[in-house]
């Protein structure tokens, strides 16, 4: 007896969709409700724990780009008259 693969349906329970929801949010850090683990999401969107420096660390950072002024972000301004080609000669 032969099992067509292809019309096998696979079903994840919706508690494991539910699972970024049951975490307490702040600043990019996840909480578990109830404890002091802490969970952060990495670059591939998956979910990790993290240790308590590396959540300081992401709240510093977090409130620090909140704090940044888009000058601060702009390139250095050129003194034109000290990069003229004359200073060379």
């Amino acid at each position: 007896m032969e099992q067509d693969v292809s019309k096998r349906i696979i079903s994840i329970p919706t508690a494991d969709l539910d699972m970024l929801n049951a975490l307490d949010w702040k600043d990019g850090i996840g909480t578990l409700p109830g404890s002091n683990i802490q969970f952060c999401l990495n670059e591939f969107g998956l979910l990790e724990i993290i240790t308590e420096a590396e959540a300081e660390a992401i709240k510093t950072l977090s409130a620090s780009a909140v704090n940044a002024s888009p000058a601060s972000f702009a390139p250095a301004a050129i003194n034109v008259s000290t990069a003229s080609s004359t200073d060379w000669e």
